[in-house]
């Protein structure tokens, strides 16, 4: 690492001006009460080792590699520090130095190859269609090949329907249609959330919009990124700029507010600066389609991911957009709730901690009437999902698109 980097790192470092207000807020010092595995302590180590004062140590990367990167403490922080940033800086400069284990790199492989991607779809669509995850489940063969912790995950069977490039808008009036978008579809949604990208093109078309998903997009490049490859992310966000940018789309619309996240925070400010969470676009828009939905008399609890409450920033649209469902009830989770435990592939890299947020969240979700549970994420939905099946809670865990659009009296839903 040259000396400016470390530079780089100690000018924010010094940023911080250790009041401790970030404490609360962060999910991994809550549970532990270990200053190392606080956002101030963490930085004092990061610190320390840019001074030359800490050697590089399994220690040390631990405590740093624990960090959910949930950007709690950003929001809660007087000094304005760029803690996320800062962790992914970090992370780069000793990217070498860890190896995540051996799930965590299969699922990076996995979502970065569209060729992979598309092989693994179909391997896991035979996997359930022919009941061979019952019986491998049943023989303990994922614990045995390293992969329990991956394959828990797995939603059931989704439509294996081929997308189109361009879904136009349903209307026959030309002057009824608002414009263009693009929808970043991502890798997990391609994988294991089919009915999200369709139920977003039903809603976007049938909101005057025409949709466009070019089939050259990848991955947003959060798990590179926050794992310290930054050469690779750096690359998928190349790919992806270049994927949206022959269109003069009015808005590029992310699905999965983890992606969302990252998809804002690209250097290229054309594209960054149009990327928005659905709901929030739709709410925007003035999106208003009470007389095409069906009553639904059912409890909802809103579950918000820490990547549209921390990152993005617009949590409340998702309410908004939900409300319009007639005879819906509604519960959203306290401003308080605290990370699930998915952050990416994190329940992959520290399994118990994963558990320990999830059993807490699960604990605060159950203890209430509910029929779904809605979260605008994929990693937290198949995450929270994984939990409540091994609880026997017959709770349907979807994205809060998905509820709206089952509610649409016309279009139709794929």
């Amino acid at each position: 690492m040259n000396q400016n980097n470390k530079q780089q790192l100690l000018a924010v470092a010094d940023s911080c001006v250790k009041c401790g207000l970030c404490l609360p807020h962060c999910p991994t010092y809550t549970h532990t009460q270990n200053e190392n595995e606080s956002p101030r302590g963490r930085i004092a180590l990061i610190q320390a080792w840019s001074n030359g004062q800490l050697p590089i140590s399994s220690k040390l990367l631990n405590h740093i590699d624990s960090c959910l990167l949930c950007r709690a403490c950003e929001k809660a922080c007087p000094a304005v520090v760029p803690y996320g940033q800062f962790i992914d800086d970090f992370r780069a400069q000793v990217h070498e130095d860890k190896k995540p284990p051996f799930a965590a790199r299969l699922l990076k492989n996995i979502v970065q190859n569209k060729r992979m991607l598309q092989l693994v779809k179909q391997t896991v669509h035979f996997y359930q269609k022919h009941h061979i995850q019952t019986i491998a489940r049943a023989l303990h063969l994922p614990t045995l090949f390293g992969l329990k912790k991956l394959e828990r995950l797995i939603p059931p069977t989704q439509s294996a329907a081929a997308l189109q490039s361009y879904y136009p808008a349903k209307t026959s009036k030309p002057e009824e249609i608002k414009g263009d978008v693009g929808l970043f579809v991502g890798c997990m949604g391609e994988l294991a959330d089919s009915e999200t990208v369709f139920c977003a093109i039903d809603l976007l078309t049938c909101a005057g919009f025409n949709v466009h998903i070019p089939p050259s997009q990848t991955c947003c490049g959060a798990l590179a990124l926050h794992e310290g490859d930054q050469m690779t992310s750096a690359n998928l966000a190349v790919q992806n700029t270049s994927a949206f940018s022959p269109e003069n789309l009015l808005a590029i619309i992310s699905i999965a507010s983890g992606c969302g996240s990252t998809l804002r925070e690209y250097n290229t400010t054309d594209f960054s600066s149009k990327v928005m969470d659905i709901s929030h676009f739709l709410i925007q828009n003035n999106v208003d389609l009470r007389s095409h939905l069906k009553p639904l008399c059912a409890n909802v609890t809103l579950h918000t991911p820490c990547s549209l409450k921390n990152g993005l920033r617009n949590e409340k649209s998702v309410s908004m957009l939900l409300q319009q469902i007639p005879q819906i009830t509604l519960t959203v989770l306290p401003e308080t709730t605290q990370c699930c435990g998915a952050a990416g592939n994190y329940s992959l890299r520290h399994e118990k901690m994963a558990q320990t947020l999830l059993n807490q969240l699960l604990d605060a979700t159950t203890a209430q009437p509910m029929d779904y549970l809605v979260s605008s994420n994929i990693g937290c939905v198949l995450h929270i999902a994984a939990g409540l099946r091994e609880k026997n809670q017959p709770i349907t865990v979807i994205h809060p698109i998905v509820l709206f659009a089952r509610q649409l009296k016309t279009a139709k839903v794929s």
